[in-house]
């Protein structure tokens, strides 16, 4: 018997809403997923996400949270290349990770 596997996936838009257009497209990577004007979210038990996650953050949204059962966790934001204090960003995105859980 396979053990059940829990993907937790959830992208934010904070600083515009998605168009109707916007969704339509998202709504190609997830059937069940729901998805608004300011967020994509979807638990996956038996598969994954069928899109690429920086591609999601590049042209759709500024926040990115991934959690699965085996110990996988994810969060990144989208920054502006030019911060306010007039320093640069090091990327795009910046992504935060914590290690594997153990035992």
């Amino acid at each position: 018997m396979r053990d059940s596997e829990y993907q937790y996936c959830e992208f934010q838009a904070v600083d515009h809403p998605l168009t109707e257009r916007q969704m339509a497209e998202l709504r190609e990577y997830a059937g069940r997923a729901t998805i608004t004007p300011s967020s994509f979210v979807n638990v996956y038990n038996w598969g994954n996400f069928k899109g690429n996650r920086h591609e999601g953050m590049e042209r759709y949204f500024d926040a990115f949270l991934y959690v699965a059962n085996w110990g996988s966790h994810w969060l990144e934001f989208r920054v502006p290349a030019r911060l306010p204090s007039g320093g640069f960003a090091p990327s795009r995105y910046l992504p935060v990770r914590s290690p594997p859980c153990s035992g």
